[in-house]
């Protein structure tokens, strides 16, 4: 395990020096001259990824042992029921709960202006980008905080006075759903987000009261614990994000949270387990509309539906590049996971198909953060004038009603720099976490350099691509 962090702080290290650190611009509403031209840092980037390859072929062997028991706990079962953790812990409930219904109320009473009602900013820009950048680093926190979850096990504890309710349902979950639930929520989420007009208040009010209802209804029906862990698609996401995190979080078949541990980076995706080739297929598409939101930004796209809006409509030429991005991901990483399988003769392809998605995931949180981050730290803003006017009548409870965003807070030097960096490094990880699921599932340390070979050409082809999309609005304006 020592050898596999020293591997990991030197990649970063040589990461940092590798990548060129010159990068001129004139701000966020002009052009970005880039100091060398664009291939240059695709390249530099490539050759990160299979320096880092190289590094963990001589650090490594298939005796690798990956003691997840290194995790030490800071929070033990008997301090979760200290008085002091216990009314920290329940006003974080009740801050959430009281945030997730304003949320509501906003979106049904106050402005049909996003920028001047609470919930557009709030669930976009805090919750579904914030959030889902600080989860990666912190820990899945939403298993403690998801409101929904925190109000149906108040009312089954407190009025129905029926726990078991929590853990077991009227039903057992039908195995033909399987991850269809996962796949179906995340696509129309992707949709309402891209194509939908996903910033009307009343709209989104209507939308989380809809999922809000459903989720109640589907934890009664097989059980919270059952659904949150298999149906639930922000549920699902939010742990496999989390899982990168230094925190991990433990909960009992009541979903309590028994245990809290600090772990290094990474290592918690390694424990994953993937229970069928459709939930390959949701986590593919974690991927792909992430890059799709991306892609639509760009000139290639633009070209594209010059072409198709004509014919089909923004709406439906929006809906179908939803759709075939994630496709096309998915039939690249099913094409390598079958030349892995060919080359080595001991996994079928849906068995290496299952056990490396994983290695995916940093992919998509470095996407992710490297996406929204400038988005974060300037459209971010627009939450402070809210908080003194949530519904847009006119009030000013704590002073901040006439905030002016500082645009300056980043600029396009420190967008592309820091992008580019966060970028790379994801894709490092996922070469750590792909080298170290192949030495667990084959039989020797030559099979397992043998079976990351394609999974590094794979690895190359989507550094370029990203590095590629976030630079073409920069590059292109």
């Amino acid at each position: 395990m020592n050898k596999l962090i020293l591997s990991i702080i030197f990649t970063i290290f040589t990461t940092w020096i590798i990548i060129p650190n010159k990068i001129y611009a004139h701000g966020f509403g002009e052009r970005y001259d880039l100091p060398i031209p664009l291939e240059y840092f695709l390249i530099g980037g490539s050759l990160t990824i299979i320096l880092s390859f190289v590094i963990l072929v001589l650090f490594t062997n298939n005796s690798i042992n990956i003691n997840h028991n290194q995790s030490r706990s800071i929070l033990y079962p008997n301090n979760m029921n200290n008085i002091v953790i216990m009314i920290l812990t329940n006003i974080l409930k009740i801050f959430s709960v009281f945030l997730f219904l304003l949320a509501i109320i906003s979106g049904f009473i106050g402005s049909d202006n996003p920028i001047e009602n609470f919930s557009a900013p709030f669930i976009w820009i805090v919750w579904w980008v914030g959030f889902g950048i600080l989860t990666p680093i912190i820990g899945d926190f939403w298993k403690a905080l998801n409101p929904i979850k925190i109000i149906y096990i108040f009312l089954v504890n407190n009025v129905l006075k029926n726990p078991e309710m929590i853990n077991k349902g009227k039903y057992t979950y039908p195995k033909s759903l399987d991850s269809w639930p996962l796949i179906i929520s995340f696509l129309l989420f992707a949709w309402f987000e891209n194509v939908g007009n996903g910033s009307n208040p009343f709209n989104l009010s209507i939308l989380i009261t809809i999922y809000s209802s459903a989720s109640f209804v589907l934890m009664y029906l097989y059980g919270a614990k059952t659904w949150l862990e298999r149906g639930d698609v922000f549920s699902v996401y939010y742990h496999i994000m989390g899982s990168f995190g230094i925190f991990k979080l433990t909960q009992n078949k009541y979903l309590r949270t028994t245990n809290v541990q600090i772990r290094f980076p990474v290592v918690g995706l390694t424990e994953l387990k993937t229970p069928s080739v459709l939930f390959v297929m949701f986590h593919i598409i974690l991927l792909g509309t992430i890059s799709f939101d991306g892609l639509s930004e760009t000139k290639f796209w633009s070209d594209i539906e010059l072409l198709f809006i004509p014919v089909l409509g923004k709406a439906t030429t929006e809906t179908i590049g939803i759709i075939i991005i994630p496709a096309i991901f998915y039939i690249l990483l099913w094409l390598v996971c079958k030349i892995v399988a060919m080359i080595t003769l001991e996994k079928s392809t849906e068995e290496i198909l299952t056990s490396f998605v994983f290695s995916l995931t940093p992919i998509a949180i470095a996407y992710h953060i490297a996406h929204y981050l400038s988005y974060i730290l300037i459209t971010g803003q627009l939450i402070i004038p809210v908080i003194s006017d949530p519904f847009g009548y006119g009030w000013d409870l704590i002073g901040t009603k006439n905030y002016s965003l500082n645009i300056g807070v980043i600029n396009a030097k420190n967008a592309w720099y820091s992008s580019i960096i966060i970028i790379v490094l994801g894709h490092v990880f996922s070469v750590i976490v792909s080298h170290i699921n192949a030495i667990k599932i084959f039989s020797t340390n030559k099979l397992a350099i043998k079976s990351q070979i394609p999974f590094l050409i794979l690895m190359i082809f989507y550094t370029a691509l990203s590095l590629w999309i976030i630079a073409q609005p920069i590059i292109n304006h």
